[in-house]
């Protein structure tokens, strides 16, 4: 018998511990296994863990940019006494020159221009043969008109001198940042900076230079530079600058203001310096100056690729008195890059032809596409006062002689 209750002790001794050292509390072992029941598991809560769950990366699309580049906007007194008489506030209100023409302007991803006059708002607004032009013509181009890439290199840069074209670049970078002013810079360091605009993934360089500036010089010790490439040593100097912007985008454009004023036929050294443009790394060159309309063609380079130049884009916005010069073109153009990692390349091209109109006496100036001119608005031009065959038939006849059906209907490449 007493071997039986101290073996029984021992018993409830041995069993009291083990439920301790293995189990602990009765509280502990509840909590254990509330925690375990919470654990999730692969049978029951599969699409908690499952890696196939995680969002997908939207798959790549192709990319594509869609361009216009317009001629010399050339702004004569007319054009800017009839905005101060149309201005309710004594300014300049260009709307009427340019309404008829904006929209267009406005829908492509990147628009181009040719700003022929500058502007220096401490000057007062003067005509031809030294320019400037009022401030208030800046948001017209811009907010109205949606250009975002101004080409200041030109033959008239220097109308107002040296310091009035300071001015004009602080005016520029001061009031509108995000537009990119191309061919003139206030200093070196400047010019070393490469102008980008990325649309859709495809970074463009816009570079702008003028051979002529009427024979006006920069002011001894002046730091702005105006990019020119009239000898050796300027060309050296515009093949890095081509190849700089080459380096850091994936399509360089490249405003020129070079040729024979009035002519429909580009020079031999517009076409050689077109085709080392392109050679260097210049796919899409835009040409200004002669104030007429100029072919438009692609030029191979020696490694395969395809450039395009527009020898010259005409007139945009003018006065002139000549009736060639009232029929110019909007460069229309799509750049797309077709593979993930694959080059950007020019895929189509056209060229949208515009009317300067104006009633007798240079009144009432403003600018039309062609699709929306009529007979009625030819025969009433001013100009008929001195070119009575001006009409629908000379516009088409003109443009079918100097840039063809062909680039009218729009050219598809590749």
């Amino acid at each position: 018998m007493k071997k039986f209750v101290i073996t029984f002790l021992v018993g409830l001794l041995l069993a009291a511990g083990f439920e301790t050292f293995f189990c602990g509390t009765a509280g502990e072992e509840q909590a254990a296994v509330e925690a375990y029941r919470g654990t999730p598991s692969v049978e029951n809560h599969p699409e908690e863990i499952d890696p196939s769950s995680e969002p997908e990366e939207e798959p790549w699309e192709p990319q594509s940019a869609h361009l216009l580049s317009a001629g010399d906007n050339l702004i004569h007194s007319s054009l800017y006494e009839q905005a101060a008489a149309r201005s309710e506030d004594g300014g300049y209100d260009f709307t009427y020159l340019y309404e008829n023409v904006a929209s267009y302007l406005s829908s492509a991803d990147i628009t181009t221009i040719n700003q022929e006059t500058v502007i220096v708002p401490s000057n007062s607004p003067s005509t031809y043969p030294l320019f400037n032009s009022p401030p208030e013509l800046a948001s017209y181009v811009t907010d109205l008109c949606g250009v975002d890439v101004l080409n200041l290199a030109n033959n008239h840069c220097l109308d107002q001198g040296t310091d009035g074209l300071g001015e004009c670049l602080s005016f520029w970078g001061e009031n509108y940042p995000d537009v990119l002013t191309t061919g003139v810079y206030q200093n070196e360091a400047d010019y070393q900076t490469t102008r980008l605009k990325e649309v859709d993934g495809i970074t463009f360089a816009f570079l702008g230079m003028t051979e002529l500036t009427n024979g006006l010089s920069l002011a001894s010790g002046s730091e702005i530079v105006i990019d020119q490439a009239l000898d050796d040593a300027g060309l050296a100097r515009l093949q890095a600058e081509i190849e700089r912007a080459d380096e850091a985008s994936d399509i360089v454009v490249m405003n020129v203001h070079w040729g024979d004023e009035y002519s429909f036929t580009p020079t031999d050294r517009q076409r050689y310096l077109a085709q080392q443009m392109a050679e260097w790394g210049v796919d899409i060159i835009i040409g200004h100056h002669p104030h007429v309309l100029q072919p438009v063609e692609t030029i191979e380079t020696s490694d395969g690729r395809t450039a395009l130049v527009a020898y010259s884009l005409g007139n945009f916005a003018s006065a002139q008195a000549d009736a060639y010069c009232l029929v110019g073109g909007i460069l229309d153009y799509t750049v797309e890059r077709e593979t993930e990692g694959g080059e950007a390349v020019l895929t189509s091209y056209s060229l949208t032809p515009v009317v300067t109109h104006y009633d007798s006496g240079y009144a009432n100036n403003r600018i039309y596409l062609l699709e929306d001119y009529t007979e009625d608005l030819a025969y009433n031009h001013g100009v008929r006062s001195r070119y009575s065959s001006f009409s629908l038939t000379y516009i088409d006849s003109l443009l079918q002689e100097v840039v063809g059906q062909e680039v009218l209907d729009g050219v598809t490449l590749g």
